[in-house]
């Protein structure tokens, strides 16, 4: 597609906006960008918009995007503009609700033992940002939100692959029914497929490779410390990093696998993948008590499973900006060995009012994340887990500015012990 002399509105002025806006004025059009916090001007006003590009944050309801379906403008994703202008079509869209960047994380090291890899979406990196330098032979892995599920309507993956659908984002999606219906579109949207055999809502999807951590009967599946497959029987190479991690290396095994061919050295990188941070992370002793960073934690499935974990007498750390989850389903599946529940953030009330009586017993509402931190310091159990089952935009600019945070506070008010 050639796009001189077009003119583009872009809509969203956040990464994703500024890297179509970069990409698509060296391709020669014009751009003009709206936000919600930079009005458009008179004069952009009258342009005859030939199409517009809108980023994940913005609403399908958002009013300019019905005005311009009125008037017949075409709305394209930044994941759609890229799939157009992307040379190659090796391209393998992974999503789920919780651990798609833990997966996409190791699924890229994985190709790129075979090939030259781009791991792009929302694990950080715009798609559009990285098109001009994609080879026709190269992998390119996506990590694909909701949102950007949602919006596109012409990306279209050779595979795809989903780690497990709960719920999250009902903010923006109302029910979970309809955000469940919106991850699961992504196994219509791709030549190949790779669903988890595990997970109950997509283990009814007919056809597609399946895989299962727990040795369900599957085309790829975890017993043990053995991947077996319809090539053989392969032996993970070091100790267990624990049984998540498993079930994202099982995923991105079969991913690979499914893309490129059975290679054994695709196992090669259990145990050397740096893992981005605040994913249940140990970050050491401190206060006599291990201490476990889940600042990642954003919906109620990721901290329950967090708390699943927990193998001792332990303090946990909720709250956030709320989604519009449903708090009485993580107050209903908190194990017994959580003793101690600090409350903060925007939605503290919320999550407080549906606890039960015998929660609430042990609840302690607190003015910010330090006063937490302080509280347990001064009364430390075994275990302090800090998974918030919440998003961080009500004081942090995300879950990374809030986990970093939430370590600096630790070494604040004591000195670790041990870490990993």
């Amino acid at each position: 597609m050639r796009y001189e002399h077009k003119n583009v509105l872009i809509i969203g002025y956040g990464e994703s906006g500024k890297a179509a806006e970069s990409f698509l004025k060296k391709e020669g059009a014009s751009t003009f960008v709206y936000d919600d916090r930079l009005a458009l001007s008179p004069r952009e006003k009258d342009v005859a918009y030939d199409f517009a590009v809108v980023s994940p944050a913005v609403s399908k309801s958002h009013k300019l995007l019905s005005s311009l379906r009125e008037k017949g403008i075409p709305i394209l994703s930044e994941i759609d503009l890229a799939f157009l202008n992307c040379k190659s079509k090796k391209i393998i869209a992974v999503s789920g609700t919780n651990g798609k960047t833990s997966v996409c994380t190791i699924l890229g090291s994985m190709l790129s033992k075979v090939g030259k890899t781009y791991v792009l979406g929302n694990i950080g990196v715009p798609f559009i940002s990285k098109v001009g330098k994609i080879g026709k032979n190269d992998f390119v892995v996506i990590e694909i939100s909701s949102f950007q599920i949602e919006q596109s309507e012409i990306f279209f993956a050779e595979c795809a692959a989903l780690t497990n659908v709960g719920e999250d984002h009902l903010d923006r999606h109302h029910d979970k029914n309809n955000y469940q219906k919106i991850k699961l579109s992504l196994l219509t949207r791709a030549h190949k497929t790779v669903v988890n055999a595990d997970d109950p809502i997509q283990s009814n999807y007919k056809g597609g490779v399946r895989y299962s951590a727990s040795g369900k009967e599957s085309n790829f599946r975890l017993c043990g410390r053995e991947i077996e497959c319809s090539a053989g029987r392969f032996h993970l190479p070091i100790e267990s990093r624990g049984a998540s991690y498993d079930a994202d290396f099982l995923c991105a095994f079969s991913v690979a696998c499914t893309v490129s061919g059975v290679d054994p050295r695709f196992l090669d990188c259990y145990g050397s993948v740096e893992l981005p941070p605040f994913r249940n992370e140990f970050v050491g002793e401190y206060f006599g008590a291990k201490v476990y960073n889940d600042s990642k934690g954003t919906n109620v499935d990721a901290t329950l499973f967090a708390c699943s974990a927990v193998s001792d007498s332990a303090a946990l750390i909720l709250g956030g900006s709320d989604k519009g989850e449903d708090y009485a389903r993580l107050a209903a599946g908190l194990p017994d060995r959580i003793k101690r529940i600090y409350l903060t953030g925007g939605n503290a009330t919320d999550i407080y009012t549906a606890l039960s009586c015998k929660e609430r017993e042990i609840c302690f509402l607190m003015t910010d994340l330090e006063a937490c931190v302080r509280h347990f310091a001064n009364d430390p159990l075994p275990i302090l887990l800090f998974s918030p089952a919440s998003a961080s935009f009500d004081r942090y600019s995300g879950y990374k500015e809030r986990g970093e945070v939430f370590n600096a506070l630790l070494e604040k008010y004591g000195s670790c012990s041990e870490k990993r």
